[in-house]
Parts: C-alpha cells; structure tokens; sequence
C-alpha cells in the first residue's frame, strides 16, 4: 500500500516536503543519541484525496530526497528551503509564508507583539494579512482560476509593498529580525511562485498538518521501539 501511495503521489502536481530531526532509542548498530531524520511528503490541494507518507532515513543527506521524489517532475514543491531538494530537476519551488511568518514572530521583542512601530510585528502584520486574503478565498469557496485570480488582486499589491518595506530595513547584525529579513529576501523568487498557479491555501494546509501532529507523536513514540 505504502508503495501505491507513493507512486500516486509523485503523479500529483502540487506537493509538500520537510524533515524533522528525531533520534531513535532502539537501532542495530548505532547509539541512541545519534541523530536521524523523519520526512514527511504530502500531497497539496489539488482537488483529490490527500496523501501523507513518512520517510525515515539515517541522515539528511541530499540524496534521500532525491530517491524519494524520483519522476516527480513538471510541478510544484513547497519545502522549509532546504538545498537538498535543489537537486530535483524539471519542478518549481515553492518557498512556505508560514515559515517566514514565524521568524518575524520569533523576532518580535518581549511584550512588543502589538507595537505596530517595531519592525518585527510589521513584518508579522504583513504575513498576517496574506493569510487572511487566503482564508477569505477559502471561505469564498473560490474556484483555483478564481483563487488565482484574487490572489492578484488583492495579494499581489501587499507583496509589493513588503518587499518594497523589506528592503528600508537596516536591522541590527546578528539580531532574530535580520533573521527574518535575510531568510525572507533569499527565498523571494520562491515565496512569489504560487501566484503563478492556484496552488494551494498556506493556511489551510497549515492547519491541515497540524491535524496531523498526534500521528507525529505515535511516530515519534514508534522511534522507541
């Protein structure tokens, strides 16, 4: 079954990638410290059943992903930005608003979340705003050519003028919020790509992988054994 839903899934267009850091207490030949990892390759909104496989592998090396995503070509990948998946030839990249969002949010100082003239919550407030066009499409129930179609609309204007704000920001070496405006203007080619397509909504999907966490933890508690 798990070999079915594997090759199903690389026929689908839109997908899903990350890697999480675990460690396994039980493993022929190596210590319980040594670090492995967990991939998790999902399916996006595509208008079809959804399909969530995880991978386990020893290290993070460049080929498991590779492997794994092998004639995955002609779509669309969203990942954390992580290089290994740079190797995967004839596909678009996808850079995630949800992580980009958290370094701002990570980067807004104690007891400053509602100061609206530090520039950390400015950069959350302009996340947050492309998230609630997104749950307004949602909510819309917007066909993809209408959710593409609003995304421009409505979207595309608050992405300028981040980007335009993003590049006034002078902020102090070495801080969380040069952080946040490093990763943020290394992955601008990625974190425009989906108003190419209908891809799918980041905040859906969010709380859609957050509906997934229990059989995270029964992984993880399987990494035991």
């Amino acid at each position: 079954m798990c070999d079915y839903l594997h090759r199903q899934l690389l026929h689908r267009k839109y997908l899903m990638a990350d890697e999480t850091r675990i460690q396994v207490l039980k493993e022929p030949e190596r210590n319980p410290e040594t670090d492995s990892f967990m991939w998790l390759f999902r399916s996006a909104e595509d208008g079809l059943p959804p399909i969530v496989l995880y991978h386990y592998t020893e290290t993070k090396a460049r080929y498991n992903a590779v492997d794994f995503l092998d004639c995955f070509s002609d779509g669309y990948l969203e990942t954390d930005g992580y290089q290994g998946y740079n190797n995967l030839p004839g596909i678009r990249h996808c850079s995630c608003w949800a992580h980009t969002g958290r370094y701002f949010i990570d980067a807004v100082p104690k007891g400053k979340l509602y100061d609206y003239s530090n520039p950390a919550v400015q950069g959350v407030q302009f996340c947050s705003k492309l998230f609630e066009y997104e749950r307004r499409s949602q909510n819309k129930k917007h066909t993809f050519e209408q959710r593409k179609a609003y995304r421009l609309e409505k979207e595309k204007p608050i992405l300028d003028a981040f980007w335009n704000w993003l590049d006034e920001q002078k902020p102090r070496k070495e801080s969380r919020f040069e952080t946040a405006v490093k990763y943020a203007q290394k992955w601008k080619d990625t974190l425009m790509t989906y108003l190419l397509e209908h891809r799918p909504s980041e905040d859906m999907l969010n709380e859609q992988l957050e509906e997934l966490t229990p059989l995270g933890e029964e992984v993880q508690n399987l990494c035991k054994n």
